[in-house]
C-alpha cells in the first residue's frame, strides 16, 4: 500500500470550518495518520490533521483547540506511543468529556488500534466500545472509513455547540482557595492513572465498569511515598479534566500538618474552607466546620454544576468522623484526596502512585540535557535504578546533571560527605535523622538495611527478639504496632510476592542510612539479620518446620571449636543445667513465676553468647546453632505464651491473696506445668550437646531425674 504524505491544513481555521473527523496522532504514528486520513477524504468526510503533531501542552495552539471543538468526532491512532504524548491525550480528554456530557463518554471517540495489544488503551471504557485493530489490507481500510462515515453520520453536531469568533470555548474552571494551581512543565507520564481516577471519580456514571473493592464512585485517593508525585498528578488531572468539572475547582493544601494533632489539622482544614465560603460571599457568623460545609452543600446544590474537591496532603491519623468531613459536602462534588497514610484504604478508592516507568524515568532525568556519549547514557540509566524511578529525586539529579554530566552526578551520588539530595526530599522522606532504640525506629533501620529484599513480620521478630532491649514476648506485637505506624507515614510497601512480608522504597533505605546518629546500631541489625537468615535452625523454626532433636557436631578435618567457642559452651551449659527446665520443678511446689523469671535469664544469656560469637570468633563451629534452635524452638515460643498468660492472671490477685496461693488456684496452673515439663527432653539435649562441644559434660554420671527440693527451686 502506498503511504500518502500527511496533508497539512491551513494554519488559520475558517471561522465556520467544520470537520467530520479530527485525527489524534503521535509524532512516531504521522505516516499511518496519513494512511488513515486519505482514507476518510476519499469517502467524503472533512479531516482535521495537525502537522506539527505536538508533544506538550505549550504547543497545542487555538487552532487545534478550535479544531477539536468544530469536529464530530475524534479519531485516535493509539499506538503505545500514544499515551505517552500529553498533547495526545489532551486532545483525547476533550473528546471523551465531551461525549461523557452527552451521556456516553464513547460517542465522541474512535479509537484504531495499530498494536497487537490493547492493555496501553486508556480509559478502560475504550478497548472494546468502537475499537477496530489496524486495517492492513485496501479492503480493511475501505471497511473501517466506511464505518467512521456511518458513526459521524449520526453525530448531528460539532463536539462543542457555540464558540466565540476567536475559538475561545467555556471558561476555565475557578480554582479556590486561590491562586489556581499550574502543574509542572517537567510533568512526565502518568496518563493512566489519571484515568483512573477519572473512572474512580465517575464509576457510579459508568455502569458497563467493574466496580471497585473499596470504593463506588464520587471519592478516590491517591496514595504513595513522599515526593512520589501525588499532588502533580492531582495537578495535572484537575487541570487536564477541567472541562468536566464547570462548577469550580476547591483545593485544600494540608501538607504542612504531617504528623499534627488531629485536631490541629481539622482547625487548619476549617479554616481553608471558611475562605472558600468569604470568597463565594457566604457571609456566615458560625465558623465551625460542620457549618460551613453545611452551606457550602446548599451553594453547590444552587449552583447545579459538578465540582472537584481535592484535599492535598492529608495526614495520617484521622478518626471516621474526622474524615467524613473532607468530602466534598454535596453529591455534585467529586472527592479526590492526596495521602502518605496506607491506613485509609476502606474510605475512598485507592489509585497507588508507583515510582515512575524507566522509560519516562529516563526522559525526565535527561529533559535537561542529553548524555553525550554511550558512558553518559549508562550513568544515566543507572541513576534512574539508584534513586528507584523517583521523580523528585529524578528531577533534582537532572538539575545536576545538566552542569555537571551524569558520570560525575553519579559519584557525588556515591561520595562520602554532604548528601547530593539533601534538603526537601529527605526531610520529607524523614523527618528526623534516627535515634534511640525505639521499635518502630529499629524495624525502619531493619527494612533500610534489608533493601531491597522484603522481610516478613516474624523475620523482624526474630531480629528484635535477639537483641537485649526486648523479651521475646513483645516482639510479636512491638513489631505489629511499627509496621503499623510506618504505613501511615507512607514508608512501606507491600512485598512483590504478597505474602505479608514488607520493603522499603531504595530512596528511603538510603536516607535512613545516611541520616541515623546511630549507625552502629544498624551494624547490630544487620549481623543479626544476617545470622538469623542463614542460620538453618532458625529459618525452620520461622516456617514451622522442626528441626532435628540434636545438632550433629562434625567440624571439618582439622579444625575444631576454638578456645573462645569453647569457653562460651561452657558458660552456657552451666546457665542451663542449673536453672528449672533441666532442673524439674516438683509437683505442686515451687513458684511458675519465678520459674519463668529463670527461663527469661536463660534466654538472655543465651542471646549475649550468641553476639559474644558474633563479635570475638570468625569461624564459630556449632554454638551458634545451638544457641538459636534453644531461643527459637524451645524458649521463644514457651515464654512468649506463658508470660502474657500469668501476668493477666497476677493482675486479677485480690488483697490478702499471696502469689503462690493465687498461682495455684489458677486454672491453667496444671497446663503451664505440663508444658515447662516437657522443656526437660529438649533443654537436657541441648545441654549434653554443649558439653560434647566443650569437652565437659556437666550432666555425665548425674541423676537427671533428682526431685530434692532443695534442687528443684529456680536460682
Amino acid at each position: 500500500m502506498t503511504i500518502p504524505a500527511l496533508t497539512a491544513n491551513p494554519s488559520g481555521v475558517e471561522a465556520e470550518s467544520r470537520w467530520d473527523v479530527f485525527v489524534s496522532y503521535s509524532r512516531s504514528d504521522a505516516q499511518q495518520a496519513g494512511v488513515l486520513a486519505s482514507a476518510l477524504r476519499e469517502h467524503g468526510l472533512r479531516v482535521f490533521v495537525d502537522e506539527t503533531a505536538v508533544d506538550d501542552f505549550a504547543s497545542i495552539t487555538a487552532t487545534i483547540t478550535t479544531a477539536l471543538a468544530r469536529s464530530k468526532a475524534l479519531l485516535a491512532v493509539y499506538s503505545t506511543d500514544y499515551p505517552r504524548r500529553r498533547a495526545c491525550q489532551w486532545e483525547l480528554t476533550y473528546a471523551y468529556l465531551a461525549g461523557q456530557r452527552e451521556g456516553d463518554p464513547r460517542k465522541r471517540v474512535l479509537v484504531v488500534n495499530p498494536d497487537t495489544s490493547a492493555d496501553h488503551v486508556q480509559p478502560v471504557e475504550l478497548r472494546d466500545a468502537r475499537h477496530w485493530p489496524w486495517p492492513a489490507t485496501p479492503e480493511a481500510l475501505e471497511r473501517f472509513a466506511t464505518k467512521v462515515a456511518s458513526h459521524t453520520a449520526q453525530l448531528p453536531a460539532p463536539m462543542s455547540g457555540s464558540w466565540s469568533p476567536a475559538g475561545v470555548h467555556t471558561p476555565p474552571a475557578s480554582w479556590l482557595p486561590a491562586p489556581a494551581r499550574t502543574g509542572s512543565s517537567r510533568f512526565t507520564g502518568r496518563f493512566t492513572e489519571q484515568w483512573h481516577v477519572h473512572t474512580a471519580l465517575h464509576r457510579h456514571h459508568s455502569p458497563l465498569v467493574a466496580p471497585s473493592s473499596t470504593g463506588s464512585g464520587r471519592t478516590a485517593q491517591l496514595r504513595g511515598m513522599p515526593g512520589i508525585g501525588k499532588s502533580l498528578l492531582a495537578q495535572e488531572y484537575a487541570l487536564r479534566f477541567s472541562s468536566a468539572f464547570t462548577g469550580g475547582i476547591f483545593w485544600f493544601d494540608l501538607h504542612a500538618l504531617q504528623g499534627e494533632d488531629p485536631s490541629t489539622v481539622m482547625d487548619t482544614y476549617a479554616q481553608q474552607v471558611a475562605t472558600v465560603t468569604g470568597a463565594l460571599g457566604l457571609n456566615m457568623p458560625d465558623q465551625q466546620l460542620p457549618s460551613l460545609l453545611s452551606h457550602l452543600a446548599v451553594f453547590l446544590g444552587e449552583q447545579g454544576a459538578p465540582c472537584l474537591w481535592v484535599v492535598d496532603g492529608l495526614p495520617d491519623g484521622l478518626a471516621d468522623g474526622q474524615l467524613h468531613l473532607m468530602r466534598g459536602p454535596h453529591l455534585l462534588a467529586s472527592t479526590l484526596l492526596t495521602t502518605r497514610s496506607l491506613r485509609y484504604t476502606a474510605f475512598a478508592e485507592v489509585i497507588d502512585v508507583p515510582p515512575l516507568p524507566t522509560p519516562d524515568s529516563l526522559h525526565l532525568l535527561t529533559a535537561r540535557d542529553r548524555p553525550r556519549n554511550e558512558g553518559e547514557l549508562a550513568a544515566a540509566t543507572s541513576l534512574v535504578h539508584d534513586v528507584g524511578r523517583h521523580p523528585q529525586a529524578l528531577d533534582i539529579l537532572a538539575e545536576l546533571a545538566a552542569a555537571t554530566g551524569f558520570v560525575h552526578t553519579r559519584n557525588r551520588l556515591y561520595a562520602p560527605g554532604p548528601d547530593i539530595l539533601n534538603g526537601p526530599l529527605t526531610t520529607a522522606l524523614l523527618p528526623h535523622s534516627l535515634t534511640g532504640h525505639a521499635p518502630t525506629t529499629d524495624v525502619l533501620r531493619l527494612l533500610a538495611v534489608a533493601c531491597p529484599a522484603p522481610l516478613s513480620p516474624k523475620d523482624m521478630e526474630e531480629v528484635l527478639g535477639a537483641l537485649p532491649e526486648y523479651d521475646p514476648w513483645e516482639t510479636s506485637s512491638l513489631v505489629s504496632h511499627a509496621i503499623d505506624a510506618l504505613l501511615g507515614t507512607g514508608s512501606l510497601s507491600p512485598g512483590t510476592a504478597h505474602d505479608g512480608s514488607w520493603t522499603v522504597h531504595p530512596l528511603l533505605a538510603r536516607t535512613v542510612r545516611r541520616r541515623d546518629d546511630d549507625t552502629a546500631r544498624q551494624e547490630d541489625l544487620r549481623r543479626v539479620l544476617l545470622h538469623s537468615l542463614t542460620t538453618p535452625t532458625a529459618r525452620t523454626s520461622s516456617e514451622k518446620h522442626p528441626a532435628p532433636p540434636g545438632p550433629v557436631i562434625t567440624p571439618e578435618p582439622g579444625r575444631g571449636p576454638s578456645p573462645v567457642e569453647r569457653a562460651a559452651a561452657f558458660d552456657l551449659q552451666i546457665e542451663l543445667v542449673t536453672r528449672v527446665g533441666v532442673q524439674p520443678l516438683p509437683p505442686g511446689e515451687g513458684s511458675l513465676r519465678e520459674a519463668l523469671t529463670s527461663l527469661h535469664t536463660l534466654f538472655a544469656t543465651t542471646r549475649k553468647s550468641l553476639h559474644q560469637m558474633a563479635a570475638e570468633c570468625n569461624t564459630p563451629v556449632a554454638l551458634p546453632g545451638i544457641a538459636s534452635r534453644l531461643i527459637n524452638e524451645h524458649l521463644r515460643p514457651f515464654l512468649t505464651t506463658w508470660h502474657t498468660e500469668l501476668q493477666q492472671h497476677e493482675a486479677s490477685r485480690p488483697a490478702g491473696v499471696s502469689s503462690i496461693r493465687h498461682e495455684q488456684l489458677w486454672d491453667k496452673t496444671a497446663k503451664m506445668r505440663t508444658e515447662l515439663s516437657a522443656l526437660r527432653a529438649p533443654l537436657t539435649a541441648a545441654a549434653h550437646d554443649l558439653g560434647r562441644l566443650c569437652g565437659i559434660d556437666l550432666l555425665v554420671d548425674t541423676q537427671t531425674d533428682r526431685t530434692s527440693p532443695d534442687e528443684s527451686f529456680p536460682r
